[in-house]
């Protein structure tokens, strides 16, 4: 999955928490933090602290590559067309 903003990333935690059949709550306790922080990242919270998505992103077996992106950008950026940027 390609992410480029914070919605991307709370949709590929959500997905991947589905996955493994965790609740929110399952994965709150299990990076140490509050149902309702692991609800803002999902829903694509900018503000949502760092280290604790990459946490998050950890706990569920997941790894974050940083690559350059093709010129031009990659795809539509849903966020920009939706009018719904951070």
């Amino acid at each position: 999955m390609i992410v480029r903003t914070a919605r991307d990333l709370g949709a590929a935690v959500r997905d991947a928490r589905l996955g493994k059949g965790w609740t929110q709550a399952e994965l709150a306790v299990r990076i140490g933090t509050s149902r309702q922080w692991v609800i803002s990242l999902e829903r694509g919270k900018a503000s949502a602290e760092l280290g604790t998505a990459l946490r998050a992103v950890a706990a569920l077996g997941m790894v974050a590559t940083l690559v350059n992106a093709p010129e031009g950008g990659v795809g539509i950026d849903l966020d920009r067309l939706l009018g719904e940027q951070p």
